[in-house]
């Protein structure tokens, strides 16, 4: 009976495993958004000191990395069970890299025009 189903057999391991790894990704995503903190520097000014972000390449880089596997994930034809999740986290890294891109546009006139006004 076994050899009767082995290509259903196939078929359902192909699945699981699929479905494996995209929940896997999807964690991945997930923990990142749970755990990742900006890295700050101390900026000094008059009268004390201004936290800055840090590191913006890195923060950028990370941020464009897991939209791809966002975007690589729907490739997959196990992504089925996945959608909502995985479009909730497109929508959420879209809104973040155009607020990262703000805040550093905005960073780096502020350390410029700092030492001239402040």
């Amino acid at each position: 009976i076994i050899t009767e189903k082995a290509d259903e057999l196939k078929e359902l391991t192909a699945r699981a495993v699929g479905e494996v790894t995209i929940r896997e990704a999807v964690m991945e995503v997930s923990v990142w958004f749970e755990q990742t903190d900006f890295s700050m520097l101390e900026h000094p000014v008059k009268g004390g000191t201004v936290p800055l972000v840090k590191d913006w390449k890195d923060l950028l880089s990370e941020v464009s990395d897991k939209q791809s596997l966002c975007a690589s994930l729907k490739d997959s034809r196990f992504f089925g069970p996945f959608k909502d999740q995985v479009e909730k986290f497109e929508e959420k890294f879209g809104i973040l890299d155009e607020l990262l891109l703000c805040m550093n546009k905005v960073q780096r006139k502020w350390v410029y025009l700092e030492p001239i006004f402040g």
